[in-house]
């Protein structure tokens, strides 16, 4: 699963989220337990801050 720190802000990403490989989450996302991002979607928060969950 492709993970991208933007302008050195990473994703913040719970053990128990889950995260298709071949989903891109980039910057400022933060995923809590029991959240998903499934294949091919791309959380890009390089803007604003994107929670999910």
């Amino acid at each position: 699963m492709p993970i991208y720190a933007f302008e050195d802000v990473a994703p913040q990403i719970d053990p128990d989220a889950w995260v298709a490989p071949s989903a891109d989450v980039i910057g400022d996302a933060r995923l809590a337990a029991g959240s998903s991002v499934w294949f091919g979607a791309v959380i890009r928060a390089d803007n604003t801050p994107i929670i999910l969950g």
